[in-house]
């Protein structure tokens, strides 16, 4: 207790300062409208950054269940899509059957009920010859082998492996992916490889040299199989080289998905790919 006392009369002059100092601001705000205009503005800009600050950090924290949920709503939309063309695809049936119309006028999506599945980046190399990327889904959620892996920018990759929970994306950057593609503007077929260098970039073969090909020109996939949907993006031409003596292009893509910050992606499930199947073992066996 004189311990107590005998700090509070060593800091009594303080005390005493600050006893006046508010005073005297307490009056001079009472009886000057222009200190105390000065006086509220300044709490507020204190208040506001603690605030902003406040939110920033909090934001921060919240921005993986923000993401998780986009990706989830990107999904539904993307399935109400496929939903929406099968629709329509159905209705030009009818019509092609009702009207005398030239079946070629009608364009048809050929790969149909297609669902995307959506999952979250557990696990990503790109540094590596052959890169892999592990989901957090597996069987137990409809995923399977050779299913197409997608994000918003573009193509991923194609499921290799599956476990119950867990699954296993080959991706673009792997030297044993090949994914069938077209340029835009010619609808030349081609193939993406990585040469294992830079993971934004792979190398699009097998364009004969009497095709056109441009700087910047869009890069999207064929739509030759049941892997990939037509038209979803993979690059663009970054460098187009031909010399006198080559049969094909030596063609360098900018490819579309950042693999560096890939979080979410959605996998293709197409209904009839089983039934594709079997007659591809069909077909091999005879």
């Amino acid at each position: 207790m004189r311990n107590l006392l005998n700090f509070l009369i060593k800091i009594s002059p303080l005390l005493l300062f600050l006893a006046l100092e508010t005073v005297a601001v307490v009056l001079m705000v009472q009886r000057s409208r222009y200190h105390s205009y000065a006086i509220i503005s300044t709490s507020n800009v204190v208040s506001g950054g603690l605030l902003e600050a406040s939110n920033s950090v909090t934001s921060y924290f919240s921005l993986s269940s923000v993401n998780e949920r986009l990706a989830l709503e990107n999904s539904i939309v993307r399935n109400e899509n496929e939903q929406l063309k099968s629709i329509i695809t159905e209705y030009e049936d009818i019509i092609s059957q009702i009207l005398p119309v030239d079946s070629s006028v009608i364009k048809r999506d050929t790969l149909q009920e297609l669902t995307h599945i959506p999952a979250k980046v557990i696990g990503n190399t790109v540094n590596k010859l052959d890169n892999y990327i592990t989901l957090d889904k597996g069987a137990e959620d409809g995923i399977k082998p050779d299913m197409g892996v997608i994000c918003d920018q573009g193509v991923v990759g194609i499921i290799s492996t599956v476990s119950k929970h867990f699954s296993v994306v080959l991706p673009i950057i792997n030297s044993q992916s090949r994914i069938s593609c077209r340029l835009d503007s010619s609808r030349t077929i081609g193939s993406i490889v990585w040469n294992g260098l830079n993971p934004s970039y792979a190398s699009l073969m097998e364009i004969p040299r009497h095709v056109f090909v441009t700087k910047g020109e869009k890069i999207y996939t064929s739509g030759f199989s049941y892997i990939f949907p037509e038209g979803i993006p993979v690059g663009v031409v970054e460098e187009a080289e031909l010399k006198e003596s080559d049969s094909f292009y030596k063609i360098k893509v900018s490819l579309s998905t950042s693999f560096y910050t890939l979080s979410h992606v959605d996998v293709i499930s197409f209904a009839e790919k089983e039934e594709l199947d079997g007659l591809k073992s069909v077909m091999s066996v005879e």
